[in-house]
């Protein structure tokens, strides 16, 4: 069986016992379960043009600063 291994916080780990008590289940049920889920998520598919409006280039982006043109 595949292993996962992370690194949590003594406050992630009381909050993960705590949620799997509550819910009746051991905590390697929350973890598994939990993994699962994020797994099963449809992921978003992007598409040409999706950013745009969303980024922005100052206008002399095209310019070579100064001082740069034997590099160029």
């Amino acid at each position: 069986m595949p292993m996962l291994q992370a690194r949590i916080t003594d406050e992630e780990a009381r909050a993960i016992k705590s949620y799997a008590k509550t819910k009746g289940i051991t905590t390697s049920q929350v973890v598994r379960e939990s993994v699962a889920s994020y797994i099963a998520k449809p992921q978003e598919q992007v598409f040409f043009g999706d950013m745009k409006g969303k980024m922005w280039m100052a206008d002399d982006f095209d310019e070579i600063p100064e001082g740069f043109e034997d590099y160029v």
